[in-house]
């Protein structure tokens, strides 16, 4: 879609249209039923709703959340090793990381914020998981759950002192569930 396609929502025809209506209707409401609809700000209201929802999905017409990311949707996202982020936001999400390969120290970083989120990981990989977690529900493998403050988790192949690869996970008034196999 081009620069030119893309129309926002509050300069679109539906938007107006939507607008003059109920403004007509409120003025029929008061006129003949006598009952007063505080229009103007309920107009006022549901704009700044709206710029709310735009700036937390992304903001306006700036996509930046990328593909592996699930911004008010559901998504399944593998591995990419160019990938060093991915999002969840009030959506749902499955981010399967069992593919990954072990190529020594890396970081990726998992956000979770007002969503639901799988992740699963390759247990033959050296990865250590640091959970940060705010009013979350955050579980891991070993039957451990966090819900307020920091947690971590290790995979079995994960040695002190040796390369691994360090997952960032910050779950923000959402849910994660990590699931490690075997190869």
């Amino acid at each position: 879609m081009s620069k030119h396609q893309t129309m926002s929502f509050i300069s679109s025809g539906v938007f107006w249209g939507g607008i003059i209506i109920l403004f007509g209707l409120s003025i029929i409401l008061r006129e003949i039923f006598h009952v007063h609809i505080p229009f103007v700000r309920i107009i006022f209201g549901c704009i700044l709703i709206y710029w709310g929802i735009k700036m937390i999905s992304g903001g306006f017409g700036r996509n930046h959340w990328g593909r592996n990311a699930a911004v008010f949707n559901e998504a399944k996202m593998n591995y990419d090793d160019a990938q060093k982020e991915y999002n969840t936001v009030f959506g749902s999400s499955t981010i399967d990381l069992f593919k990954m390969e072990n190529k020594g120290d890396r970081k990726i970083e998992v956000n979770i914020v007002f969503g639901n989120c799988a992740l699963i990981l390759n247990d033959s990989i050296p990865i250590k998981v640091e959970i940060s977690s705010a009013f979350a529900s955050a579980t891991t493998p070993d039957k451990n759950m966090s819900a307020l403050g920091k947690s971590t988790y290790y995979t079995s192949a994960y040695k002190e002192n040796q390369p691994y690869i360090f997952i960032e996970a910050n779950v923000v008034f959402g849910k994660l569930d990590i699931e490690s196999k075997k190869w």
